[in-house]
Order: C-alpha cells, then structure tokens, then sequence
C-alpha cells in the first residue's frame, strides 16, 4: 500500500501539470473575462439606475479586475478537477468553479477595499485585536458582496457564465483533436 503512494502523487503533479493552460490562453482569456463580467455589470448599472452612482467607474473596475485575476486558477481547478471527464461533466463542473472563482476573486477585492477604509479605526497591527478585526471586517465584506452581487450578476452575467460552461466543455474536445 505505502508503494501505491508515490504512484498517486506522481499521478496528481501529472494531472496538475496538464491543468496548466497555456500562456496565450492566460493572457488573453483573463482580459476578455474580465471586459465581459465588466460589461454584465455595466450594463446593471444602466438599466438600474441609468449609471447615477456617482462611483460606477470604480464599481465596473472592481469586477473587470476581479474578472480578469479569476480566470486563470479557475481554468486551471476546473481542469484539474474534471481530467479527461467528458462534456456533461466539464459543462457544469466548468460553470460552477467558473462562477465561483470569478466570485471569490472579486469579492475578495472588495474585501480589501473594504479593510482600507475602515483599517483606520482598528488598532496596530501586530495584536489580537488587530487580527480579529481583520478577519470580521473581512467576512462582513465578502457577505456583503455575495449579497449585493446578486444583483449585478443576474441576469446579465448568467447568461457568460452559461458560455464560459460550453467554451470550457468543448475546450478539451478541441485540445484532443488537434493532439
């Protein structure tokens, strides 16, 4: 049993190799990802409220950036959890690690937003104190985000992450026929 060790762990850095995408992808999937969640949030903002935020650039930024910092690990988890699996299974595991790694890496740059502004009334840094309040000014950002986020991600940004799932599905098909 112990000799069978070696063999899975080696069987997993080959697995994550593989998941690895290719630069280009990276690069270029990570600015379009993010121009297309900023887009679906853009166009919230307008049928909203007409853009009357007076914050919208900074509101669209935050998800063009999140967007776009989300893309490559969340290729790559979704490529390292569905292997060789076929369509159905790389459509939904595809869709839904596609979302959620959009949704954590955005929330958690409003998470960071969120601890500069209110870093002023916390105590110094090197304390417990400091450390709770870091971490419960941290969770009330990223709550607040899953909340409020609801709003901006449907029904406009559904609909991309329903394209990324089928991209992402046919995307192995591709890389196999032209192996």
């Amino acid at each position: 049993m112990a000799a069978d060790l070696p063999a899975t762990n080696s069987n997993i850095l080959k697995r994550l190799g593989d998941s690895v995408p290719a630069p280009l992808l990276i690069l270029l999937g990570s600015a379009i990802w993010g121009m297309l969640v900023g887009l679906a949030a853009l166009i919230d903002l307008y049928l909203r409220d007409g853009l009357a935020t007076h914050r919208w650039v900074a509101i669209i930024s935050l998800y063009v950036c999140g967007a776009a910092a989300s893309f490559a690990p969340g290729l790559m988890l979704a490529n390292f959890a569905c292997g060789r699996s076929g369509a159905k299974v790389r459509f939904v595991v595809g869709g839904i690690i596609g979302f959620l790694s959009t949704h954590t890496a955005t929330a958690t740059l409003f998470a960071l937003q969120y601890r500069v502004f209110y870093a002023q009334w916390h105590a110094d840094f090197p304390s417990i104190v400091w450390c709770f309040q870091l971490v419960f000014t941290s969770a009330a950002a990223v709550y607040q985000f899953t909340v409020d986020s609801l709003y901006v991600y449907y029904p406009w940004a559904i609909v991309l992450f329903a394209a990324y799932a089928v991209w992402f599905a046919r995307l192995r098909a591709t890389a196999d026929r032209s192996r």
